[in-house]
């Protein structure tokens, strides 16, 4: 994908806002006389998209006289008056209308706003702790910092929701990394151009630039951004810590401190959630330690060797150029055996640290958010049938006739935690021996994996394989 035909496109198309945002603005020009331009800041600032058609509409406006930007909402409504202004956006297009025929990408767009919404309630609990007088500058950067990525849902929502699905399944693989391999270019490069195409303030585009940390108000909407970010997987996202103990070192507040103004905020986002419908952060507050499962598949897997998605999955992933790190490849590839070949538990074992055993690196399961194959017991070196794959590259089918007999070599842990479905292992080793094992069958209900998937399913192993063989950079 060429991000600047994406830039291009994104550019000449309307862009649509939340439908309680047209409800609300058509209630009001009804009401014009009783309105104030902070009555109508308040509600463009619970909507990203309603926000940035109003800074749109400032540029493409300005007076040869204005020698600087105009960087919030209010000063937009002022400068051109509240008839104007409700008369300019008296005719707009709902995103819940536009993308009415599209679930997938109708809900991949309202959990971005509803990230944006926290996001901006965060930048303002920071700010007002912080004693920032323009406070509205944050709020709106930290509202837009994920701009790009909600744009995607409406331009490539297939791409966007890809990404989306390894990044919640694949545990540590970076978001960058997924972008980079599915789009070509990150979310965060395609927002810096987007930025620039649409002539955004120069002050907004430099609190939206992570790249300009040492300011404290770029760290308000970076630590914004990513508390939301973190928060919508759980309160006990394994990346919280770090953001409460940055949070500390910024407001110089205690932990507990902290912990209690994320709270307190997440709780006045909540009260927003009627917008989008999504499910806000402050309804896992009471939640026991643990995570919040992945959302479940955006894909029905469709099992047709010969469809497009498992051949353009492979083509993708034979077209793939050298990466800084192999996890992207091997994400990729889990995700065309589950989706291409209709197999609902995929799972990759590497090398342990002291290399007597394979441990699950990732593990796709569409059945379980937490999956016993997570902690399958892969010892090396011993008789058991992954041990004897793993010395050399080699593949089994156990199905059919074959089914028994193969499973036999199985540990019993392994045979224990794979059950009586059919399933297809195979060892990728590139010629340094760097590699893993690839186990795949049809989940926890069982079921039969027909021959025929095994030439695929050791197609795609052994591009895989050439992947991990390339030297990383």
């Amino acid at each position: 994908m060429d991000m600047n035909e994406v830039v291009e496109a994104l550019g000449n198309r309307d862009v649509p806002v939340l439908a309680c945002t047209v409800a609300t603005l058509r209630k009001m020009r009804r009401e014009e006389d009783r309105v104030t331009a902070r009555d109508i800041s308040r509600v463009v600032l619970r909507d990203p998209l309603m926000t940035l058609k109003a800074l749109r509409f400032a540029e493409a406006n300005r007076s040869i006289r204005q020698l600087s930007d105009i960087t919030t909402v209010e000063h937009v409504v002022m400068m051109h008056g509240i008839g104007e202004f409700l008369r300019t956006f008296a005719d707009l297009t709902s995103l819940e209308g536009l993308l009415a025929k599209d679930s997938i990408a109708l809900d991949g767009a309202l959990r971005v706003v509803s990230r944006a919404q926290h996001a901006a309630a965060f930048a303002r609990s920071i700010a007002s702790r912080r004693h920032d007088k323009e406070s509205d500058e944050v709020i709106i950067a930290a509202l837009l910092h994920d701009l790009a990525e909600l744009m995607l849902w409406l331009h490539a929502p297939r791409e966007v929701a890809e990404i989306r699905y390894l990044v919640d399944h694949a545990v540590g693989l970076r978001s960058a990394a997924a972008q980079r391999f599915v789009l070509g270019f990150t979310h965060g490069q395609l927002q810096h151009a987007l930025a620039g195409a649409w002539h955004l303030p120069r002050l907004l585009q430099r609190l939206m630039d992570d790249e300009h940390a040492e300011n404290p108000r770029v760290v308000n909407v970076v630590l914004a951004t990513r508390l939301a970010r973190h928060l919508a997987h759980g309160w006990y996202d394994a990346a919280l810590p770090d953001d409460y103990s940055d949070l500390e070192h910024l407001l110089g507040c205690s932990e507990d401190g902290a912990r209690r103004m994320v709270r307190a905020a997440s709780l006045n986002a909540a009260r927003l959630w009627t917008d989008t419908g999504i499910r806000p952060v402050a309804a896992g507050i009471p939640l026991e330690e643990g995570d919040i499962p992945p959302e479940p598949g955006l894909f029905l897997p469709s099992g047709n060797v010969d469809g497009p998605l498992f051949k353009s999955a492979l083509q993708k992933l034979t077209d793939a150029a050298p990466r800084r790190d192999h996890d992207p490849f091997i994400a990729w590839a889990l995700y065309a055996l589950q989706f291409g070949l209709g197999l609902k538990r995929v799972g990759f074992a590497a090398p342990g640290a002291h290399g007597d055993h394979l441990q699950m690196r990732f593990v796709f399961d569409l059945d379980a958010p937490v999956s016993p194959w997570r902690d399958m017991p892969i010892p090396l070196g011993g008789t058991d049938l992954f041990s004897r794959l793993s010395g050399n590259m080699q593949g089994v089918w156990a199905g059919g006739d074959n089914r028994e007999r193969v499973a036999s070599l199985l540990l019993p842990e392994q045979g224990a935690r794979i059950g009586r479905s059919d399933f297809l292992a195979m060892s990728v080793r590139g010629n340094d021996g760097a590699g893993g094992l690839v186990i795949a069958d049809r989940g926890s209900a069982g079921g039969a994996i027909p021959d025929r998937l095994y030439a695929p399913f050791k197609a795609l192993c052994v591009k895989l394989a050439e992947k991990l063989d390339t030297p990383s950079y």
